[in-house]
């Protein structure tokens, strides 16, 4: 990846709507090489496809909180099970495996505390592979963003 495609990956993370056209001009190169650029960056996966970002309160998912879960077992069938298990949990925002004294890391978003009940008690204990969970409540969200634009070294 050279200078040229971190301007591109850059431009698109502040705008993902951006047109081709407008993409070239930004960064002084022709419309149609723009484009093959652009595609070659979606092939290599470093695009991942383009999305449109929500605040979850703004559709009454009221309720944030971050949720550690320790599981019963280690074994790697079950890390499997779990991470297979939780991304089709629509609550689950995102969620890490992690080192220390939890397994996973997830950040929730629910409508409202009988929200995050079903949940729990719907969702994660029927799993039986989760033997401790802790919660903690956001008050505030003081920043929301995607991947470090500093990472791409430009300056801006």
């Amino acid at each position: 990846m050279d200078a040229i495609d971190q301007q591109i990956l850059r431009l698109l993370m502040l705008d993902g709507r951006l047109s081709n056209s407008k993409l070239a001009k930004a960064i002084g190169l022709s419309e149609s090489a723009t484009l093959e650029r652009v595609r070659r960056l979606e092939a290599s996966g470093v695009i991942q496809g383009y999305t449109v970002r929500v605040e979850p309160w703004q559709v009454g998912l009221n309720l944030e909180l971050f949720m550690t879960f320790t599981l019963k077992d280690q074994h790697p069938r079950e890390i499997a099970r779990f991470e297979a298990i939780i991304q089709d949990m629509d609550e689950v925002l995102t969620c890490a495996q992690t080192l220390g004294h939890a397994d996973f890391l997830a950040h929730i978003a629910v409508k409202d505390i009988q929200g995050l009940s079903a949940f729990i008690n719907q969702k994660l204990l029927p799993l039986g592979c989760i033997e401790r969970m802790e919660s903690m409540t956001v008050l505030n969200i003081m920043k929301r963003a995607h991947p470090p634009l500093s990472a791409l070294h430009i300056n801006q």
